[in-house]
């Protein structure tokens, strides 16, 4: 077929348009049945509703029954890979499952895959009744288990067998390279959500973290954050918690150079992060003295001027006497800190 001339081809493409320009110009009128559309728009929304209520029910049960233990956990992962990523190639499942039986019966992978799901439920049972500050003292349990089942030491590597001998198994108290790969994913990518098809259902904000295994993260989005938007009185004994369970990961260590390096650079990071928010909420006094301890003791820390900015502050603009001091936390959601505070305060 031979093209039109150009002059024929602007000419039809003008009829083409011509009416479309005239429609857009004029609206329809208005709906006689308002209040019949408007019903069955809420009709629709509250039926997606019940569904997505359905949905998350059905995952939270699921998903609980599994978190029973740590080979119960492993077994809903393991049919969660087949399920998607083998879905289209069992036999490759199956090579797979029997390459990695040994890595999947140690304890700290088993602990990996049912702190991941205890860390999952948290996020499904996300809701404006159980919000992220009614969730703290589930929160700090979480975090308990996941610094108790040494998953902030680092992963274990084996000091080199004698030559002619085996390399000795793995220690049952020690972080394999599996275990610790698989508690630090992003929840939106695990199989299980995948397969569950659950995705939309996981909070989306700055007070979730989204990887199980990110002690500090979780920690800030999901505790000091909603204890900051309400000016919370836990929140120092929330970081006195924090230092403490990090100078207890750094003695495990057994390196004179990490604890020196904890000592002289992250402990006043984190004592500086703790005045400030004493000072927030409503005890600014208390972090002035504080950060004058501080500052005495690390004279020669590179945030030093950064400090005695803050401090001046403080000691300008203090009140007489707190106008805004929150009244005291109910005991059952205290954190009690498992040991002295490292800060001296």
């Amino acid at each position: 077929m031979k093209s039109l001339p150009l002059t024929r081809l602007v000419v039809a493409c003008a009829m083409i348009l011509a009416p479309t320009a005239r429609l857009a110009a004029q609206d329809l009128p208005p709906p006689q049945n308002t209040d019949a559309l408007l019903k069955e728009l809420e009709q629709i929304s509250s039926g997606s509703q019940s569904l997505s209520q359905r949905r998350r029910a059905e995952a939270i049960s699921r998903i609980q029954s599994a978190s029973a233990s740590g080979a119960t956990s492993v077994e809903l992962y393991v049919t969660a890979l087949d399920s998607t990523k083998y879905r289209e190639n069992h036999l490759a499942f199956i090579e797979w499952r029997q390459k990695n039986q040994e890595s999947q019966r140690h304890p700290s992978f088993q602990n990996a895959a049912q702190l991941q799901l205890r860390y999952l439920l948290l996020g499904l049972q996300r809701s404006d009744q159980k919000t992220a500050l009614a969730q703290v003292p589930e929160t700090l349990a979480y975090l308990n288990s996941l610094a108790s089942l040494h998953f902030l030491e680092g992963t274990y590597t084996p000091p080199p067998p004698p030559k002619g001998t085996q390399v000795p198994p793995i220690p049952s108290d020690k972080v394999t390279s599996d275990a610790a790969a698989m508690i630090k994913q992003p929840l939106t990518s695990l199989a299980i959500v995948d397969w569950l098809q659950i995705e939309d259902l996981l909070p989306a904000g700055k007070d979730f973290e989204t990887s199980a295994g990110n002690y500090v993260g979780i920690l800030e989005k999901n505790v000091k954050t909603p204890l900051r938007g309400t000016n919370d009185p836990r929140l120092p004994s929330v970081w006195d918690l924090q230092i403490n369970t990090e100078s207890a990961v750094t003695s495990t260590a057994n390196s004179k150079q990490k604890e020196e390096v904890f000592r002289n650079e992250r402990l006043p990071e984190l004592v500086f992060g703790k005045l400030k928010d004493t000072a927030a909420i409503g005890q600014p006094n208390r972090a002035a003295t504080d950060m004058m301890k501080l500052i005495r003791g690390y004279p020669l820390n590179p945030s030093v001027k950064d400090w005695v900015d803050y401090a001046r502050g403080l000691l300008i603009n203090q009140p007489s006497a707190p106008t805004n001091t929150p009244t005291a936390a109910p005991t059952t959601n205290a954190v009690t800190p498992q040991r002295p505070s490292a800060t001296g305060s």
